[in-house]
């Protein structure tokens, strides 16, 4: 009589199961299986795009995958971001996080379309240190001579900022506060972006700005327009002449813009720690280091705990800066 041989099929079955459940782990292990998107909300050639650019560089040569660079700009990074919120977690959609859509956004705007929590920080990668410029041929050859014309005469004192929000308000913000000048009376121009505020400054059209390094440091090159400090604990290797903000005499300056590297929420442990080791690893090899100086870049490297705790203080930082000057909504 035929009897169904129930008891080997379920033996291959468990057999079956068992090898998948070894497999796992190994599988999880070989990430990433394909292309890596990463996402940035600002347009090609700007601060956030170099360095993304720097990060799926060195992880294309490292891992024998294609990193990719997708610039998707608008609403001031918010579109970028909520984007690769929203995407799936499986660590091949991530994208540049930068102050503009953390802490400093979260510091000026109440109703941001997202929370901080909603994202997974995965490493600090680099700063973009504050420098503070003059047109070539000003008269004001350091910070504390700008700080006194701008004392004087506040109503002449002219000045571009990049954005209503963005590092340049802070920064420059922060300086006429620290040097005593009534900010409400000095004479605010803002532009759509560093770039037209640092070529108002070359041709003449504001006195002053405070713009990030690598968008500054072209034009300085160029002897269109002149550093007095830098917001950073070092001079900068590019220009060894500059004093700091602290050796200018302005030791509390301390805006700074900065880039790093986060994903969905619920992205896998995993995903997260090969990406924070790998760009601790980027942080000290010296080729990387090199590229980075050339396109004025300072790196560092805060895996994620430290990141996300950097942000917090950030956005302590920012919250009274942003009500101070005005532009908390």
């Amino acid at each position: 009589m035929f009897r169904p041989r129930v008891a080997p099929v379920a033996a291959v079955v468990a057999a079956l199961v068992f090898q998948m459940m070894l497999l796992a782990p190994a599988s999880a292990q070989e990430y990433p299986t394909r292309q890596i998107e990463i996402v940035v909300g600002f347009a090609p050639g700007g601060g956030a795009d170099v360095a993304a650019r720097l990060i799926s560089g060195y992880a294309s040569k490292k891992w024998g995958k294609p990193v990719t660079v997708v610039n998707q700009p608008g609403a001031s990074g918010m579109t970028a971001t909520r984007q690769v919120i929203n995407a799936r977690p499986d660590g091949h959609t991530l994208f540049l996080d930068v102050h503009a859509v953390s802490s400093m956004l979260f510091a000026s705007q109440s109703d941001v379309p997202y929370r901080m929590e909603d994202k997974t920080p995965i490493a600090l990668v680099t700063f973009d240190p504050v420098i503070y410029t003059v047109k070539a041929d000003s008269p004001w050859k350091t910070l504390k001579e700008v700080a006194e014309a701008a004392k004087a005469n506040p109503k002449s004192f002219r000045y571009g900022l990049g954005g209503v929000a963005a590092v340049a308000a802070f920064s420059v913000s922060q300086f006429l506060h620290a040097a005593g000048v009534p900010v409400p009376e000095t004479n605010k121009v803002v532009f759509a972006g560093g770039a037209p505020a640092l070529a108002a400054l070359a041709g003449g059209h504001v006195d002053f700005a405070g713009q990030q390094w690598s968008e500054a440091a072209p034009l300085i090159l160029g002897k269109k327009i002149r550093a007095l400090a830098v917001v950073h604990p070092t001079r900068l290797p590019t220009f060894p002449d500059v004093p700091t903000a602290k050796e200018a005499g302005f030791p509390e300056l301390n805006v700074v813009g900065w880039q790093g590297l986060s994903g969905p929420p619920k992205l896998p442990a995993n995903v997260v720690a090969k990406w924070s080791a790998l760009l601790e690893a980027a942080s000290k090899d010296p080729e990387f280091l090199q590229q980075a100086e050339k396109v004025y870049k300072v790196i560092v490297h805060k895996g994620p705990e430290a990141f996300w705790q950097f942000q917090q203080e950030e956005l302590k930082k920012y919250l009274p800066m942003a009500t101070q000057i005005g532009i908390r909504k």
